[in-house]
C-alpha cells in the first residue's frame, strides 16, 4: 500500500485520537474540525479495510483490536516525527534589515521590542546605510528606503507619504519668540544637507516670504537636526512621525498645525522575483499595523 500526504495525515489523525480518546479532542489538537478528523479516520480505515475504532458510549471511542495493533507499530513512529518537526520549528531564523540611520533611530529601533515580543524566533539584524542595497550581491532580506519609488530589481510597497512640519524645543515656544510662523524670521533655522530644499518648500507652502533660508547650520543627518533642535538650537523642518517618540515625551513641539504633504516617502523594498518568507511576511504586517496606528 501506498501512503500519500493525504494518508498519512489519516495516520496523524488516528494517533492523535487513540491518545486522546476523542475525536472533538483530536480535531482541536490537529487544527480540524472534528467531522474532517472523523473523516480522516475513516479514509484511514477504508485504505486498511479494517474498523480501528468502536463507540465506548457517549463520544468516547475505544480502540478496535486491529486499532490497538495499528496503534503500537505507528503511534512512536509519529510521535518521533511530531518532535523532529516540532525541533525545526523551534528553530531561530533571521530577518536582515537595511535602512536610513533617522529612520533606524528616531522610528524603527525604539518599536523593535514589540516585534521582538510578537516573534520572538525571528533573530533581527539591523544595519543602515545611505545608499540602495543591492540584493543581488548583498545578505539583506528586505530595506526601508525613502524616496519616490520606481527602483530597479526590486519590488517595492509603500509604507507611507512622507509630511513635512516645523519642531522646536518647547523652552522656543514658551520664551514667546515663536508664536506665529512670521515668528520664523527671528530664529535659527536647522538645515539637512541632502534635503535642503525642504524648508524652502515649507515656507512656500505656509505663504512666507523673505525669511532667509540659507542662514543656519547644516548637518548631515535629519537625526543630527533633530538633536539640535532638542538642544535649542534652532527650528527644524521634518517628518512628524520621525519625531512622534520626542514630541510625545515632551523634548520637542510642532510651533503650528501647518503640514505639507509631499510625494517621497518610505518603502519597504526586496529582491524582486524572491518570495516573501515568513519572517519577511510578519515584518512587513507588523510596519503596516505600526504605521495604521
Amino acid at each position: 500500500m501506498k501512503l500519500g500526504s493525504t494518508s498519512l495525515r489519516s495516520v496523524q489523525a488516528f494517533c492523535t485520537v487513540a491518545r486522546l480518546g476523542s475525536v472533538a479532542a483530536a480535531g482541536a489538537e490537529l487544527g480540524v474540525t472534528p467531522s474532517a478528523c472523523s473523516h480522516l479516520i475513516r479514509d484511514l480505515e477504508a485504505r486498511l479495510s479494517t474498523i480501528l475504532f468502536e463507540r465506548a458510549g457517549g463520544r468516547t471511542l475505544r480502540l478496535t483490536e486491529d486499532g490497538r495493533l495499528l496503534a503500537d507499530q505507528v503511534g512512536p513512529a509519529m510521535r518521533r516525527i511530531e518532535d523532529g518537526l516540532a525541533t525545526f520549528g523551534k528553530r531561530r531564523v533571521e530577518l536582515r534589515i537595511s535602512t536610513t540611520s533617522t529612520f533606524a533611530m528616531r522610528w524603527l529601533v525604539p518599536r523593535l521590542a514589540g516585534f521582538q515580543e510578537r516573534h520572538p524566533d525571528i533573530e533581527l539584524l539591523v544595519s543602515t546605510t545611505t545608499r540602495p542595497v543591492d540584493f543581488a550581491r548583498e545578505a539583506f532580506d528586505c530595506a526601508i528606503r525613502w524616496g519616490n519609488g520606481g527602483w530597479d530589481q526590486v519590488e517595492a510597497e509603500k509604507l507611507y507619504e512622507e509630511e513635512l512640519a516645523p519642531v522646536c524645543s518647547p523652552a522656543l515656544v514658551q520664551s514667546g519668540r515663536l508664536g506665529k510662523p512670521a515668528d520664523l524670521r527671528d530664529v535659527r533655522l536647522l538645515h539637512t544637507r541632502n534635503v535642503r530644499d525642504h524648508w524652502s518648500r515649507w515656507l512656500e507652502f505656509a505663504g512666507l516670504s523673505g525669511i532667509d533660508v540659507e542662514a543656519g547650520p547644516t548637518f548631515e543627518t535629519r537625526s543630527l537636526g533633530i538633536t539640535a533642535a532638542i538642544g535649542q538650537m534652532g527650528v527644524a523642518v521634518i517628518d512628524p512621525r520621525l519625531v512622534e517618540i520626542e514630541v510625545a515625551a515632551g523634548q520637542l513641539v510642532h510651533p503650528f498645525p501647518l503640514r505639507l504633504k509631499l510625494h517621497t516617502g518610505y518603502w519597504l523594498v526586496w529582491r524582486r522575483g524572491r518570495a516573501i518568507s515568513r519572517p519577511l511576511g510578519a515584518f512587513r504586517a507588523w510596519l503596516k499595523e505600526q504605521l495604521a496606528a
